[in-house]
């Protein structure tokens, strides 16, 4: 699973705050409160039919004008009953900034600010509708959202966040795997050196076998930690130009090292006699030179400093 990444998720919510809270609101206002007072069971069928429809829908309960849970609390189907540690009916809320919010406020709907769900410790949007009952009494009905899936629902990213895990499993594969040979590239140049230190033969021909070894095995250990931290280990926002900028520049990074080094090779080769590859290394010259006059052009065009 991908670490969740908070400070994401808060910038999503600010740049779509209206918008967040006019669903919410929408959401919590279309529900009849006093037949969910009323009916555990029927509280139950209504959270699972918000699920259907809005999967980012946590939990529904009500509360008495003092702050006090009047019914249990119905969870989706995504919310198992050990996550729910805190008991439901009779619970004191009053404390709750969605309960004082929801009170203080003139409107009939209130929708809070993130916060840490005591129940899922996940971020979570709270909205809250405020209603007479048949006892003229005050009373609130309560809806938690999981932020995360609530900004994966309007982004429409659920279908690739079920395939995600997919992805970042052959991804980790492959960095490994590069990885895997890096260390075998490490470990070649390692007992190279030890026979060059021993036996003193052929030292500047294996000084020279040396050098590629421990720069080829470095570039294709760039590479796999890029692909590993790019796409395994933190969060993408494929809707932001600024993390495909990201990623985008550490991979023509390697690539321009990678090229480098072959270019390298080329002319150490052709330094030991093979004079052949001296035309082949430096084209491949020329070629790292233009894909990093490429990337810098990139990195230039597409920085948000204007």
């Amino acid at each position: 699973m991908t670490p969740r990444n908070y400070l994401y998720l808060l910038k999503k919510y600010d740049e779509y705050q209206a918008q967040i809270e006019r669903l919410l609101e929408s959401i919590v206002t279309s529900l009849s409160p006093n037949k969910l007072e009323t009916s555990n069971d029927h509280l139950k069928e209504v959270v699972k039919r918000l699920h259907d429809s809005y999967p980012f829908v946590e939990l529904i309960y009500c509360l008495d004008e003092k702050g006090i849970q009047t019914t249990e609390s119905a969870a989706s189907p995504t919310v198992p009953d050990p996550k729910r540690r805190e008991p439901g009916l009779g619970s004191d809320r009053s404390n709750r900034v969605y309960y004082s919010k929801a009170r203080d406020n003139a409107a009939t709907a209130t929708v809070t600010q993130p916060y840490l769900s005591s129940a899922t410790h996940q971020l979570a949007i709270s909205a809250v509708q405020r209603f007479i009952d048949g006892n003229n009494a005050t009373r609130y009905l309560v809806i938690n959202f999981n932020l995360e899936k609530l900004i994966t629902f309007l982004n429409g990213d659920s279908l690739r966040r079920a395939v995600h895990p997919l992805f970042q499993l052959v991804y980790g594969i492959i960095g490994g795997m590069l990885v895997l040979v890096a260390g075998l590239l490490l470990y070649s140049a390692g007992s190279s050196l030890f026979e060059v230190v021993h036996e003193h033969t052929n030292t500047a021909t294996q000084a020279f076998h040396l050098v590629i070894l421990v720069t080829l095995g470095l570039a294709i250990f760039d590479l796999g930690k890029t692909i590993l931290e790019e796409e395994v280990l933190l969060h993408k926002d494929i809707h932001h130009t600024g993390s495909t900028r990201r990623t985008i520049s550490r991979f023509m990074s390697a690539i321009v090292i990678a090229v480098s080094i072959e270019s390298l090779l080329l002319m150490f080769k052709s330094l030991l006699g093979d004079a052949t590859h001296l035309n082949s290394a430096v084209l491949m010259l020329f070629a790292a030179v233009a894909l990093l006059v490429g990337l810098g052009a990139y990195l230039k065009l597409t920085s948000e400093k204007k």
